[in-house]
């Protein structure tokens, strides 16, 4: 596929990975968890969520502006180092919001673990054999 870079297959990688997190979280709810308080939770469900959305979103948004800058590039000259610097500043922004995305998601872990809460399935309670 002509336009696509290894940058572009890592990036979406990325933002899939960044989104399934997200949404595991955000899936989650206090019941689950009877032995952490109701707004400690919340608090770490907002901060897990919220750490990751800037790594996803920039991620998509530089598949997507790689795609759009290609295709404007083709009917616009450019001057080699414009376009150089247009996409350095792009791939930085990413690599930066990726980063920033790392550093909150482990400060929302270590909170995840002091609260207590593990992301383990929740598995149904067993029924003894010898009730039935």
């Amino acid at each position: 596929m002509p336009g696509v870079d290894q940058y572009d297959i890592i990036a979406v990688i990325v933002g899939v990975m960044f989104t399934l997190r997200k949404l595991d979280t955000q899936s989650r709810n206090a019941a689950q968890y009877p032995h952490v308080d109701a707004e400690d939770f919340l608090r770490w469900q907002r901060r897990s969520a919220a750490a990751y959305a800037p790594g996803a979103y920039a991620s998509f948004f530089r598949v997507l502006f790689h795609f759009g800058f290609l295709r404007y590039t083709a009917s616009h000259q450019l001057a080699p180092l414009t376009f150089a610097r247009v996409a350095l500043l792009v791939d930085a922004l990413w690599l930066v919001c990726v980063v920033y995305t790392l550093i909150n998601a482990h400060f929302a872990r270590e909170m995840r673990k002091k609260l207590g809460i593990t992301l383990d399935k929740p598995q149904p309670p067993r029924s003894d054999p010898g009730l039935g």
